[in-house]
């Protein structure tokens, strides 16, 4: 039997995190790893305390806002930004981040002062995605975003396959 890759070890790790989060619109996991060792977990939803988004608590999950927007009516504190907190700057040193989607602009700018060296999402491309990739990139942040894009494998998370047979598909970079 062929053991999973790391990178397939700590995503599902994330994914299994994402499914503690309370977000009634999304739900994510984040775990930051330090030498193979797992330093903190993160999913979405409320502040400690204060009611759950799936408990009516959110504005903005009430709404019919569409996604990427009016997230200042938001009460979810995103994964990644989860992770970050529960973990010590020594703990974040060099460490990476794991996470069930692409890191919105926001916990790119977290996640870019925090010390995590490197960032590996299972997909999750949006709008605007490029230029958060370029800031993280420019912040000394290594990014891998293994969707099948760019040259990095695909890790099909959902059915449990691990690494796709699915063909590479190569984007060129833009220049800068």
């Amino acid at each position: 039997m062929e053991r999973v890759s790391w990178d397939e070890y700590f995503l599902e790790l994330a994914r299994t995190t994402a499914s503690r989060a309370t977000c009634s619109r999304r739900k994510h996991g984040a775990v930051i790893v330090k030498g193979r060792r797992i330093v903190a977990t993160g999913y979405n939803g409320g502040p400690s305390g204060y009611p759950h988004c799936d408990e009516g608590a959110c504005p903005r999950a009430m709404s019919d806002a569409a996604q990427g927007s009016d997230y200042e009516r938001c009460i979810a504190i995103h994964a990644e930004a989860n992770a970050l907190l529960f973990s010590s700057p020594e703990e974040r040193d060099g460490a990476s981040l794991f996470c069930t989607g692409a890191p919105c602009f926001g916990c790119a700018k977290l996640i870019a002062n925090s010390g995590v060296a490197e960032v590996v999402a299972s997909g999750g491309r949006y709008e605007g995605w490029d230029q958060t990739r370029d800031f993280l990139r420019r912040s000394g942040v290594r990014v891998r975003l293994l969707d099948g894009l760019e040259g990095v494998p695909v890790l099909d998370l959902t059915s449990g396959a691990g690494v796709s047979d699915r063909p590479r598909v190569t984007v060129p970079e833009h220049d800068a």
